[in-house]
C-alpha cells in the first residue's frame, strides 16, 4: 500500500498555464467517482525513475511522438481522427488537472537535481501522469469498438506511460495511478448516458467527409492495415455501411496481460521502441 507523506507542494499548483487553468475551472460532460488515491514520497522513488533514466535512451523523433504526439499515436492504431475525439479527450484533460491540483505532487525534477525537465508538457503537478490517463482511457474504449487491436492499442498506451519516467517527468506512481484512472474514466464513459444518446443521435446512415456528400458519395474502400479486410471508416458512414467491422476471432474478446512496471523487469523497454523505430 502506499503511504502518503508531509511534502512540499509543486510550484505549478501556483502556477498554471492559460490552458490548464481553463481546464481545471471546466466541467466534463460525464461524471466519474474517484477512489482516494496515495503514493510513496518523493524521495523514495526518486532511486527508480533514475535507474530508469540511466538504462533507457529514447530515439529524439521517437521522444517527441510519445510526448506530444501520443493521443493521435493512440488513435493511428486504428485510423481514427484525433477531431472525432476531441471531446472525450477533454473531458479526461480536464480530470487529469483536477487530479493534480488536488495532490499537488512535485515533479522529480523539481525533488532532485539530478533530473532536468526537457519539454514543456510537464507544467503542471506530477500524481497522476496525465499522458497515461489519456493513453488507457483511449485504449479502453477503442478497443471495445476494435477488439483485434485490443494488444497494439495497449502496447503503445504502456510506451506512452513509460516514456514519461525515461524523459523524467514523472515516478512510477503516477503512472500506475494514471493507468488506473483513465480505465476507470473509460469504463464510465462507455457506460455513461453521452455515450448512449451519441449513439442515439447517429442511428441514422450519414455522409462523411471521407466519401463525399450526395450523390457524389463513394467508398473509400480503407482497408484494415493488418489483413487488409475493409470496413466502415466511420460507424455511420451512409458510403461505407456495407462494410462490417471486425471483431476478434470467434467474435471473442481477447484478454491483455494486466500491469505496467509489474512486467518491466521480464520484458524491458527496449523491445518495444525498437519495433516502434
Amino acid at each position: 500500500m502506499w503511504q502518503l507523506i508531509l511534502k512540499e507542494d509543486s510550484k505549478w499548483v501556483k502556477n498554471l498555464s492559460g490552458i490548464n487553468k481553463k481546464r481545471f475551472n471546466s466541467e466534463p460532460s460525464f461524471n466519474v467517482k474517484f477512489p482516494e488515491l496515495k503514493f510513496p514520497s518523493n524521495e523514495s522513488e526518486l532511486p527508480e525513475v533514475i535507474k530508469i533514466m540511466d538504462k533507457y535512451e529514447l530515439d529524439s523523433k521517437i521522444q517527441n511522438d510519445l510526448d506530444k504526439d501520443n493521443n493521435k499515436m493512440i488513435l493511428d492504431v486504428v485510423g481514427e481522427n484525433i477531431s472525432d475525439w476531441e471531446e472525450f479527450i477533454k473531458d479526461v484533460g480536464i480530470y487529469s488537472i483536477k487530479l493534480k491540483m488536488k495532490y499537488k505532487r512535485p515533479r522529480p525534477y523539481e525533488v532532485s537535481d539530478k533530473i532536468e525537465s526537457i519539454t514543456n508538457t510537464d507544467d503542471s503537478p506530477s500524481f497522476p501522469s496525465g499522458h497515461a490517463m489519456e493513453a488507457y482511457a483511449l485504449a479502453k474504449v477503442l478497443s471495445e469498438e476494435y477488439p483485434d487491436k485490443i494488444d497494439e492499442l495497449f502496447n503503445v498506451a504502456e510506451g506512452i506511460s513509460l516514456s514519461r519516467v525515461i524523459m523524467g517527468n514523472h515516478y512510477p506512481s503516477d503512472i500506475q495511478a494514471g493507468e488506473k484512472i483513465g480505465l476507470l474514466i473509460a469504463e464510465t464513459y462507455l457506460a455513461s448516458d453521452i455515450k448512449k444518446s451519441w449513439q442515439n443521435i447517429l442511428k441514422e446512415w450519414i455522409d462523411c467527409s471521407s466519401c463525399g456528400k450526395g450523390k457524389k458519395r463513394r467508398s473509400c474502400g480503407r482497408k484494415d492495415a493488418s489483413k487488409g479486410t475493409k470496413r466502415r471508416c466511420r460507424p455511420t458512414c451512409s458510403a461505407c455501411k456495407d462494410y462490417k467491422r471486425r471483431a476478434g476471432k470467434k467474435g471473442k474478446k481477447k484478454k491483455r496481460r494486466k500491469g505496467t512496471f509489474t512486467l518491466e523487469e521480464k520484458y524491458g523497454l527496449h523491445g518495444w521502441f525498437k519495433r516502434r523505430g
